[in-house]
């Protein structure tokens, strides 16, 4: 990254690494602003922060003499760097200019590398397990879930695209409570499953089913009990019931493979709460004995007051294992199957806090070594409609295939385009407006600004995508060979006035892409992706409605054509850590 070099050069030159190196929001105050440590604490200066996300604490005391008057002596030396074009100090801090050369250098970097621009090392010794999408069988696979196995896919990408060795795997809840509920239906209703033909006919009759058996368990308590029984057979695996069972659980998992195979996500290891069951049951009985869990009441429990946490229970009243209790035995497997891993990710909702707080500190008071500080709770937000919220409960669930359908159904009638198409542009829709917010922030989705291309949305970026290539290729033989290229960049004045000032700003950006991919990984923040190849795109159409490409005089016409094709480059890089396909034509 040229902020790698930017920090190496600083630092040889201050003979310090007792700085913290800023990118400020106004480009007018430079490419980095530096600013230096001290030990005398003073007011945070407004809008900026440090690399890390920490307010700035301290004045810069290599700037200014006793006096209060500047020091020349750093920014002398800074100047002299031919990574710079201009050094300024603007009060506490000293604001540096790329040469343009260097950026012209880095563009043709960009060039060369392709789809590895962008590639870094900083997680290569990393081994990280990312547990994400969670459907339940026998329930629909509804937005939530959908919004869960973009981001997990997401965040994988971009841990990958940092060097990381990551392991996607996913936790399917197959037995408990809510397939108690779908089968007690099923073995009162006049339906034959052996007639149910196409898979979306089995998935409706299964949604129905656990509506209703839901509505019966909270209404009729001899239901309830029915419901509670049936539970234990299901965890027991009673030949009573088996059949039927499996049969049940098939068809949801063949659906969930449907729906991954459409999303594009492909996992390492599927769990299921079936098999972590027992084993949970035997880990949970030896925490029991080791002190760490104790009885209450006929049930098993952990005391979370002794730790400031939740008391939540690990076996109920009826000798079944809970959640927490499952959680033992998955978090076993997880942390065997991969070798040893440093840290185990899990993509789910804010209301499982509590439950991760428990279940993490139970398993670190079991094996310390093995789990401490390795386990993340990445909480995410639900998604509603714009005017509709979701209620297994009323059976108004927004099941994720219908919203990518009816999506590309607008698609279709918008932009009269192919199924083909449609399909690229109604995913892209769908995950850049999942993406695009940060992930603990609720989404009211709205499929008319999903499908925007004038506004902040996936098909908005594949346009402008598209026409960067349409650009390209109409004149494919006047993009300028790299050795032209690099003669040319060393012509270039070692200031912005030979360029227009949309120029200069998409030339200044492109060089941010590996930057934002480490500020995203390090903060498990893929929405800052989105922020930025928006941003991009932004620069891009001011950049193409302002500069003449094709008519513009020869050189010029060089120097813009390979602006373009960097631009188109960094898109589709970016554009696939969101796990979004590129369209050369639309």
């Amino acid at each position: 990254m040229l902020q790698d070099k930017v920090r190496s050069a600083v630092s040889q030159i201050l003979k310090s690494d007792d700085f913290i190196l800023l990118t400020p929001k106004n480009p007018g105050f430079g490419d980095y602003a530096l600013f230096m440590k001290s030990e005398s604490p003073s007011p945070q200066p407004p809008g900026l922060r440090s690399e890390a996300g920490k307010p700035i604490q301290s004045q810069p005391p290599g700037l200014r003499s006793e006096a209060g008057k500047p020091r020349g002596l750093n920014i002398k030396q800074l100047s002299k760097n031919d990574l710079f074009s201009k050094v300024e100090q603007k009060d506490n801090f000293i604001n540096l200019y790329l040469n343009p050369s260097v950026l012209t250098e880095e563009m043709e970097n960009i060039i060369k590398q392709k789809s590895d621009y962008g590639l870094l090392s900083h997680l290569k010794t990393q081994k990280i397990v990312i547990e994400f999408a969670h459907p339940n069988t026998h329930k629909i696979f509804h937005i939530g879930h959908l919004r869960n196995i973009i981001l997990g896919e997401a965040l994988s990408r971009v841990l990958i695209q940092s060097g990381a060795k990551v392991h996607r795997v996913n936790y399917q809840g197959d037995v408990g409570l809510h397939i108690a509920k779908c089968m007690h239906i099923i073995q009162k209703s006049k339906v034959k499953i052996q007639n149910l033909k196409t898979l979306d006919e089995k998935i409706e009759f299964l949604g129905k089913c656990y509506q209703q058996g839901t509505i019966l368990y909270e209404t009729d308590d001899k239901a309830k009990q029915e419901i509670n029984q049936l539970n234990k057979k299901i965890f027991e695996k009673d030949d009573s019931i088996k059949a039927i069972y499996e049969a049940t659980r098939n068809w949801s998992l063949e659906y969930f493979d449907r729906i991954y195979s459409r999303i594009g996500t492909k996992f390492d290891r599927l769990f299921f709460e079936s098999e972590v069951a027992q084993p949970g049951l035997t880990i949970t009985k030896k925490a029991l004995e080791k002190g760490i869990l104790e009885e209450s009441e006929g049930a098993v429990i952990f005391n979370g007051s002794k730790f400031g946490i939740d008391t939540r229970v690990f076996i109920n009243s009826l000798g079944l294992p809970t959640y927490e209790a499952k959680e033992l035995g998955l978090a076993e497997l997880e942390f065997s199957e991969f070798g040893n891993i440093d840290k185990c990710i899990h993509v789910v909702t804010p209301e499982q806090t509590s439950f991760f707080k428990v279940t993490f500190k139970v398993q670190e008071l079991l094996n310390e070594k093995k789990y401490k500080g390795k386990q993340m709770h990445f909480a995410y937000e639900f998604v509603d409609l714009k005017d509709r919220k979701m209620s297994s409960r009323q059976g108004n669930i927004v099941a994720g295939e219908w919203l990518l359908n009816e999506v590309k159904n607008k698609i279709i009638k918008t932009f009269n385009t192919s199924d083909h198409t449609a399909e690229i542009l109604a995913k892209a829709a769908v995950k850049y407006s999942f993406l695009k917010v940060e992930a603990i922030k609720k989404i009211r989705f709205d499929i008319d600004e999903s499908v925007s291309l004038n506004g902040n949305s996936g098909p908005y970026l594949l346009y402008t995508y598209a026409r960067c290539m349409s650009i390209l290729n109409k004149a494919p033989s006047a993009v300028i060979a790299r050795s032209e290229a690099t003669k040319q960049s060393q012509s270039i004045s070692t200031n912005f006035n030979q360029f227009q000032h949309e120029e200069a700003l998409l030339l200044r950006s492109l060089f941010r892409f590996p930057e934002v991919i480490s500020d995203a990984s390090s903060k498990y923040a893929p929405h800052l992706i989105c922020t930025y190849l928006y941003d991009l795109a932004q620069k891009f159409s001011r950049f193409y409605e302002k500069c003449p490409i094709l008519k513009a005089d020869e050189d010029q016409k060089d120097f813009r054509l390979r602006l373009t094709s960097t631009t188109s480059q960094i898109l589709k890089n970016g554009l696939n850590l969101l796990g979004i396909e590129v369209l050369d034509k639309i």
